[in-house]
């Protein structure tokens, strides 16, 4: 048996299989950042109570991974259609006009994302050196999220972007809703 899938496609869905563990990794770096923020939730609350003394760098920890999982859940989201979208011009358009309209937002996610990477490294740059005033914490790591969300946010939606332009190229595959 031989396999007729266009080099091309084969390239994009190799491309699609390492954007996906990318997202699986992205999930599981939200997943024991969440853990995190909730254990040192718990841990302030119950250091407040029994020792009468709040730890100072609880809830700075907590705003610094908070703000990762913001900015890895932006990739998280849009590869699995998550986030909220003004939907109306899309509904009006079919087949081809449809795929468009997907790569060209896609594109636009893609520039968006690699803003946040660029900017967001200066960023990183501008916190070096610096320490946080309650927990002496490292700005810079904090501020990190961003260029790292940024460019999860750039390759998910270039990988979109490849799967729409390969729909247009080679035809819709069979049962794929999500280039829509």
């Amino acid at each position: 048996m031989t396999d007729h899938t266009p080099p091309l496609r084969r390239a994009i869905d190799a491309i699609d299989r390492a954007a996906g563990a990318i997202d699986w990794l992205s999930r599981l770096a939200m997943g024991a950042a969440l853990l995190g923020v909730l254990a040192m939730l718990l841990l302030q609350v119950a250091v407040r109570y029994v020792v009468n003394f709040p730890l100072p760098w609880v809830e700075e920890m907590a705003v610094y991974l908070s703000g990762y999982i913001a900015m890895i859940g932006t990739a998280v989201c849009l590869r699995m259609g998550f986030h909220l979208q003004v939907d109306l011009l899309r509904d009006r358009l079919a087949g081809r006009a449809r795929l468009v309209h997907f790569l060209l937002v896609n594109l636009v996610v893609a520039g968006f994302g690699f803003f946040l990477l660029k900017y967001g490294i200066r960023f990183v740059e501008l916190g070096l050196g610096q320490t946080s005033p309650s927990s002496y914490f490292p700005v810079a790591l904090g501020r990190l999220s961003m260029p790292i969300g940024g460019g999860l946010l750039l390759i998910q939606s270039l990988v979109l972007s490849l799967r729409a332009l390969d729909a247009l190229i080679h035809g819709p595959r069979d049962g794929d809703q999500s280039l829509s």
